[in-house]
């Protein structure tokens, strides 16, 4: 057992909120959510024992949760087809923004960054939680440049769907 999966608990506790933003831009359903931040969790457990401090743990621990809920996406979209997949995050985004007013503003700005392209998506999320480009570039497997014209066209977008309500 490596030395950070010794540290595992700490590890989460100190990424938990974090992983759950990531989670929550790549699964609107509450229960696949969960699923999925287990998974992120469970692949960040095996991938510890690997990390050879080539990058910061912070870097590494986002790159394997990414790539984890993109296997997850990968995963849903087979298990459905596509359409069914949006005809029902966008029913149960209106179920829960009607019923629940108080979070408004983060579910509202959650499931517009949620309709952004998944690169889009990832980049977006990064930059809110104050990654830099070339930690971005390294979580994405894109070159600095491209993080920031993707990072530039997913601001652009979003700004067009926040202002469209």
């Amino acid at each position: 057992m490596s030395e950070y999966q010794q540290n595992f608990e700490s590890i989460i506790s100190k990424y938990r909120l974090s992983l759950f933003k990531v989670a929550s831009t790549f699964e609107a359903d509450p229960t696949l959510r969960l699923d999925l931040l287990q998974e992120m969790f469970v692949a960040i457990w095996q991938a510890l024992a690997s990390f050879k401090e080539q990058s910061s743990l912070h870097t590494f621990i986002y790159k394997v949760a990414y790539n984890q809920a993109l296997t997850h996406v990968t995963k849903q979209r087979k298990n459905q087809n596509f359409d069914e997949l949006t005809d029902s995050i966008e029913c149960k985004r209106s179920d829960i923004e009607s019923h629940v007013s108080a979070l408004q503003s983060l579910s509202y700005l959650t499931n517009k960054i949620g309709k952004l392209p998944i690169i889009q998506r990832q980049l977006i999320t990064l930059s809110l939680e104050g990654v830099c480009y070339n930690d971005m570039a390294d979580i994405s497997g894109l070159s600095v440049t491209n993080v920031g014209v993707q990072l530039n066209r997913a601001k652009t977008k979003l700004n067009k769907l926040l202002e469209r309500e």
